[in-house]
């Protein structure tokens, strides 16, 4: 058995370190439980992550990374018969069900310039599918240019409101919207 290399490391540095945040926020969480739930000497430890904010700004940008696509998957999934609406809040429903650590950790940032560029990143991402997947419904006749183009962030704040009820361990009511999006 070969001992785990750099990037198995750092991945699973990141996945155990996702979690805790996700758990206990940024604010709460010591670099000491990070250090014991990673199971990492500290010196590995601090060699990769100088800092509790180096470690959050990567676990953010994990998070981050791969997002848009995430949502395409999800989004080819959906009926392509349904409203463009529907298909794009099951998309995002359904991969807000699968990453929901994710998530909370979304909503605890640090107050770091860097986290919040990522965060503006995410955002703007996010408003670029909306965008995309809206435009042929409006090409089509189906959709109002106007419509369109509030929909993203009517949509986007509708998202957040879940993420909100998420870390507010609101379950249920998340699994009733995406059962009732019509």
């Amino acid at each position: 058995c070969r001992p785990p290399g750099r990037g198995e490391r750092i991945g699973h540095i990141l996945d155990e370190s996702l979690k805790c945040f996700a758990e206990q926020g940024f604010e709460r969480v010591t670099y000491d439980d990070l250090i014991a739930r990673s199971k990492v000497s500290r010196g590995s430890f601090y060699w990769y992550f100088p800092s509790k904010e180096a470690l959050y700004d990567a676990v953010l940008d994990t998070c981050v990374s791969g997002y848009v696509e995430r949502l395409e998957v999800e989004f080819a999934k959906t009926g392509a018969k349904d409203n463009i609406v529907k298909r794009l809040l099951d998309a995002c429903l359904a991969d807000f069900n699968r990453n929901r650590k994710q998530y909370r950790l979304l909503l605890r940032p640090p107050p770091s310039k860097s986290a919040i560029r990522t965060l503006a990143r995410w955002n703007d991402g996010v408003a670029q599918f909306f965008r995309d997947k809206l435009e042929p419904s409006v090409k089509a006749g189906k959709l109002d240019r106007a419509a369109a183009e509030i929909l993203p962030d009517v949509l986007s704040a509708f998202l957040d409101g879940v993420c909100v009820r998420l870390v507010l361990e609101d379950e249920g009511s998340v699994s009733r919207l995406s059962k009732n999006i019509e």
